[in-house]
């Protein structure tokens, strides 16, 4: 169960980064199946079967979740590039261990359809990015129509925890309600908080559903999209570094990219005898 918590903490932390998702870092863990395993029987009448493991793990993703929003605002505002570059040096380890994966499932026979649908499913995360806006809310004056645009936002940021490659926080942003996500986390405001969690959590039970459904019936289809949206992501970081840093920030940014691909190396090497 200490791992389960632990894993969970790793999730919460990448929930507050633009870019990463935590469902990613969830299939990195090897606990991706049994998660969304989990979530699907929630309204179900076998919901005590997963109710140990997701309030382990949800407490876990709290506490992740809570610290690391401070720090990484702290990391962001400070050290902007290099902490986004390990976070594309994850994502580009990973990337190897995923298109595996699709291989397996396929039997090594990637058809057209697949690669049409990786295309397109990166092109969703690059052309999302590309479109981004900056809405503007005065949070002191806002109406019953924010609200529920706040719940909206959180629906679709839920899409996160469920699926690989999008990032919860990337949403918020291409959404424009990032920093006013952030600020009412860190201030306690309680009826945006409100607002949003409520649309991640309805979310959260109606997409795990559908996510089980499409790996179980469209297993290749869905790791093709799944190699797509992770690989578009890198993309969604690089758009999100500072522009004219100087040398030492390229060389303090490559030595925490490879420092990713090493963690995510030795992460896969080591998972075999991770403990419950």
């Amino acid at each position: 169960m200490l791992g389960i918590l632990f894993r969970g903490m790793a999730v919460g932390i990448t929930e507050t980064v633009p870019g990463i998702s935590g469902s990613t870092v969830a299939m990195i863990l090897g606990i991706y199946k049994r998660l969304i395993y989990s979530l699907s029987i929630l309204t179900t009448k076998h919901r005590k079967e997963a109710l140990p493991f997701l309030c382990t793990f949800g407490t876990g993703m709290v506490i992740g979740f809570v610290v690391s929003i401070y720090i990484i605002d702290y990391l962001l505002s400070n050290y902007r590039t290099p902490t986004l570059t390990f976070f594309i040096g994850i994502i580009v380890g990973f990337l190897p261990y995923l298109w595996q994966e699709t291989l397996n499932h396929s039997r090594n026979k990637l058809k057209l359809k697949h690669y049409i649908i990786m295309f397109l499913f990166l092109s969703l995360v690059v052309f999302g990015q590309l479109l981004s806006g900056t809405n503007q809310m005065d949070v002191n004056h806002l109406s019953i129509a924010d609200y529920i645009f706040f719940a909206v936002a959180g629906f679709i940021a839920s899409t996160a925890l469920v699926l690989p490659g999008i990032s919860g926080a990337l949403i918020l942003i291409i959404l424009g309600i990032y920093d006013i996500a952030t600020a009412s986390l860190m201030s306690f405001d309680l009826p945006i908080i409100l607002a949003i969690s409520s649309g991640i959590v309805l979310g959260v039970l109606l997409t795990s559903k559908l996510i089980r459904y499409l790996i179980t019936n469209y297993t290749v289809e869905t790791y093709a999209a799944m190699v797509g949206l992770v690989s578009g992501s890198i993309y969604a970081i690089l758009e999100n570094l500072d522009s004219g840093f100087g040398t030492s920030t390229i060389v303090v940014s490559l030595i925490t990219f490879f420092t990713g691909i090493i963690f995510i190396i030795t992460l896969k090497r080591t998972q075999n005898n991770r403990f419950e």
